[in-house]
């Protein structure tokens, strides 16, 4: 299957079957290596990717459980080798033809997933550590990536951000996908009809998830989506860990921006 991008972290084979079409991912180590979004991952929340592929059951099956959209089947895996999962039907989602009614399935999604609180954050097979060390790590890979970075970070930018997440003081944790983009994402008859990858699931706070979506929202889809989020849990407050947030997602290159100050100047579509 023809790769989305240049840097995807595996090489995906469709599989014909006795027991059913399924889709195989295999580890792509060199793209790994060299990947800021994994090696800032690994840093901040201990996952050992590509070795956590090991336990990425427990990831497929509490979010079977407890989401609202349909995952892929797990199979089976290997440590830093490989994922077979169950083929799911659908075609991918265009950015540009998101309806209202995918945005309130995602908001639903979310929320429901953001209800399970955890005391302790870190991988999802192992999260262990304490809501203390938050602050204290958080600055670990903001510091690291922003000294590897191919062009220099403005240093007040930095600073800015390295101050609120010192400050930050967290008591809950919930399960976040990291990696959250519409085209992870199946629709059929414009509808979501799957989540299909479940790599970069962590225990974190739920206030970095949502300053990821913030920059792939309009304001109209993000009134949409706060109001049906909000009929099942309630919102936080973006507004003490959005920059710190912001910056160390530009530094993950998640979204593949380069121009920082473009990336820190995006709208803020939830107040």
């Amino acid at each position: 299957m023809v790769a989305k991008f240049e840097d995807s972290s595996h090489q995906l084979w469709h599989c014909e079957t006795v027991d059913g079409p399924m889709v195989l991912k295999l580890c792509n180590h060199q793209t790994v290596e060299t990947s800021t979004f994994w090696r800032g991952m690994n840093q901040l929340f201990a996952i050992n990717f590509p070795a956590s592929l090991a336990y990425i059951d427990k990831t497929h099956d509490f979010v079977s459980e407890h989401g609202e959209l349909q995952i892929p089947e797990f199979i089976a895996s290997e440590a830093s080798v490989f994922v077979l999962a169950r083929y799911v039907d659908g075609e991918d989602v265009d950015v540009e033809h998101v309806s209202d009614d995918m945005v309130i399935q995602l908001a639903n999604h979310l929320a429901k997933l953001h209800q399970s609180k955890r005391s302790h954050w870190g991988a999802f097979h192992n999260a262990e550590f304490l809501s203390e060390q938050w602050p204290i790590k958080l600055q670990q890979p903001i510091k690291t990536l922003a000294k590897n970075y191919s062009s220099s970070i403005a240093e007040p930018i930095l600073q800015q951000a390295l101050q609120q997440a010192a400050q930050l003081k967290l008591d809950t944790f919930s399960p976040i996908m990291l990696d959250l983009r519409w085209d992870q994402m199946l629709h059929q008859q414009g509808k979501l009809s799957a989540i299909v990858d479940m790599d970069a699931f962590v225990i974190g706070p739920r206030e970095l998830e949502l300053v990821l979506l913030e920059y792939q929202l309009s304001q109209h889809q993000a009134d949409i989506f706060k109001q049906s989020y909000q009929a099942k849990t309630d919102w936080p407050d973006l507004t003490q860990q959005r920059y710190c947030y912001r910056v160390l997602l530009f530094l993950m290159n998640s979204l593949g921006e380069t121009n920082i100050e473009k990336w820190m100047n995006a709208e803020i579509r939830w107040r």
